[in-house]
Formats: structure tokens, C-alpha cells, sequence
């Protein structure tokens, strides 16, 4: 897989190259052209799982030869399931929230070709987000009237990412184009916690354990498949 990744970071961005150095449309030259402020939405196919996969771009051209660009991306997950008492009418409810919001800044060095353009740079993430779950009248499995729990955790994510692409303007302010990277990240989970409420409990109401802090790294092509489409503001 690794070995197929690369080829992909080979062939892909040459076959862009030549695709763009033989572009035969009647319109001004980029490299005449003073771009301001560009802000872009990216697609990631199936196959596409980094942990660090933005949505949104905003680049702001210092000059026709570098950029600063500021990615977001924003996940936010709720499972809901309700817990029904066996032979009587209560319920128990059990809610699930995991998100992740994540933010980067980063420098583009660029060359400006003819109704192309091709950059490489770097930026750094952090991404904040929460892994919490919350149950009312039941442990989760079974209803249970006098119980309930929360857990939470909150999670960190920090990365540095160098990356390269390109892309062709369909019109002066609108291109299309893809990108690659290959990212390093940590992410923490830090110390959370895991409440018991229990009314009927005999000895403690109240019973909260802490959970320790773990993280883990990794290292992984990043952005594969992008499809990247911009509107450019002058």
C-alpha cells in the first residue's frame, strides 16, 4: 500500500504538470494576474482516512509567489439510543458525542504558470475535540431507574504537515486542482473521567474514577485523492 502511495505522489502531480504547461485557453496569464484572497472546498474520496482531512481553505497571496492559508475542519458525531424497561414503561436514554475541531495555519512557496499554478509548503494543526458519553436510567446495556453515568474525555491533536499541488483556473477566478502531503501527528487523549450516579446505592451516590492520559503517533500520506475546487477574490 505504502509502495502504491508513492507512485501516486510520482505520477500524479507530472501528469498535472503537463497537463497545465499545454493548456490551450485564450485567457490572461496567471502570472500577470494579482490573486488576493482565494477560499476553496475540498472532497476526499472513501479511501481518503487521515486523521486530518479539511473542508474549508482561505489563502491570502502575499505576492505572486507565496501565501498564507488557513485550513478548517470541523466533525461532530451524536449516537442517541433509548433503553426500553422490560415488562413496564421507563426508558433509558444513552448519548454519545464525539468531535473534533481542527485549525491550521500554513506557508505556500508558488509558481504561477500560464492559467496554472503549483505550490509547495508547510503548516501546523491543532485540533481540539471531546469523547463523552452520557446515560440516563440505564448502565448502557439495561434499563436501570435509580442509575446514571457520564464519561468524558477531552482529546488533543497536534501535526505537521508538508505537502505539495496544484491547480488550473477554468476562468480566471474559479480553478480546480488536488493536493499531497504527508503528515506527522500526535494525538492526546487526556485525563477524563467516569461518573456513577446511583440513588439506591447503599454505600456511595456519587463513585467518579479518573482515566489516565494516552496518546498516540503516527506518521501517513495525507490528502490522497483530493479534489480541490476555489473561487478567487481580487
Amino acid at each position: 500500500m505504502v509502495h502504491n502511495n508513492r507512485i501516486l505522489l510520482m505520477v500524479l502531480p507530472t501528469l498535472f504538470l503537463i497537463f497545465c504547461n499545454n493548456s490551450f485557453f485564450a485567457q490572461d496569464s496567471l502570472v500577470k494576474t494579482k490573486k488576493i484572497i482565494s477560499v476553496e472546498g475540498q472532497i476526499y474520496p472513501s479511501l481518503n482516512t487521515d486523521v486530518y482531512s479539511p473542508n474549508i481553505k482561505f489563502r491570502l497571496n502575499l505576492n505572486n509567489s507565496s501565501a498564507l492559508r488557513i485550513n478548517a475542519d470541523i466533525n461532530r458525531a451524536v449516537d442517541y439510543k433509548e433503553i426500553l424497561e422490560l415488562g413496564g414503561d421507563g426508558v433509558g436514554s444513552v448519548e454519545k458525542i464525539n468531535s473534533m475541531y481542527e485549525f491550521s495555519l500554513g506557508y505556500e512557496k508558488q509558481k504561477r504558470l500560464k492559467k496554472s499554478l503549483v505550490y509547495l509548503g508547510l503548516e501546523g494543526i491543532l485540533g481540539i475535540g471531546k469523547n463523552d458519553e452520557y446515560g440516563s436510567r440505564t448502565d448502557s446495556v439495561s434499563f436501570v431507574s435509580s442509575l446514571n453515568y457520564n464519561y468524558k474525555r477531552p482529546i488533543q491533536n497536534l501535526g505537521l504537515r508538508v505537502f505539495f499541488g496544484g491547480e488550473y483556473y477554468v476562468k480566471s477566478n474559479i480553478y480546480i486542482g488536488t493536493e499531497f502531503g504527508f503528515l506527522i501527528s500526535k494525538t492526546t487523549y487526556k485525563n477524563g473521567t467516569y461518573q456513577v450516579l446511583n440513588e439506591a446505592s447503599v454505600t456511595s451516590a456519587d463513585v467518579t474514577e479518573n482515566i489516565p492520559k494516552t496518546s498516540q503517533s503516527e506518521m501517513l500520506f495525507s490528502g490522497l485523492g483530493v479534489v480541490r475546487v476555489g473561487f478567487v477574490f481580487k
